[in-house]
């Protein structure tokens, strides 16, 4: 299995950027379930490094290119507001029914066959892409970045074309 994780688009319904737009925006962060669920995030470069020695590799069978730090999806609410030094609330939603408990890689092909390992530690991959989704939040206005109330971002871009 191939686990790709990458600079999100602001309205893609995802952990990463739903929190950081939210909480640029000093909107309530939406946890759904208890928050106790884990997830693993990597930064881009690390994937793209982990691809490029797989394909510069002779190896031919599955391999994760994952970060196996793990981190649940209440720290990881608590960081971004944190960071983004936000005011935001941490809100709670039913649990999504297929959504699991669990999201962390084994990596331990990637380090034996491609000599490979995520190298962009999760705070310095975060503050990268906070400063992103700034830039993204200023240049088009305000975002609404999931749900039913979704909306595309106003303003000088339109981003669902990018």
């Amino acid at each position: 299995m191939l686990l790709i994780v990458i600079i999100q688009h602001p309205c893609d319904g995802r952990v990463v950027s739903n929190f950081i737009i939210q909480s640029l925006q000093n909107k309530d962060l939406t946890v759904y379930g208890d928050g106790t669920q884990t997830r693993s995030f990597q930064y881009v470069s690390d994937l793209v490094d982990g691809l490029v020695k797989l394909m510069n590799s002779n190896y031919q069978g599955p391999i994760n290119l994952g970060n196996p730090d793990e981190h649940s999806i209440m720290e990881f609410a608590e960081t971004i507001k944190e960071m983004t030094k936000s005011d935001s609330n941490i809100t709670y939603l039913p649990a999504v029914t297929d959504d699991p408990m669990q999201r962390c890689p084994d990596i331990t092909v990637a380090k034996r066959e491609l000599n490979w390992e995520p190298v962009v530690h999760y705070k310095d991959g975060l503050r990268k892409t906070i400063f992103f989704f700034q830039s993204e939040i200023k240049a088009v206005g305000e975002i609404q970045p999931t749900g039913p109330m979704a909306s595309r971002p106003r303003g000088k871009r339109d981003l669902t074309n990018t």
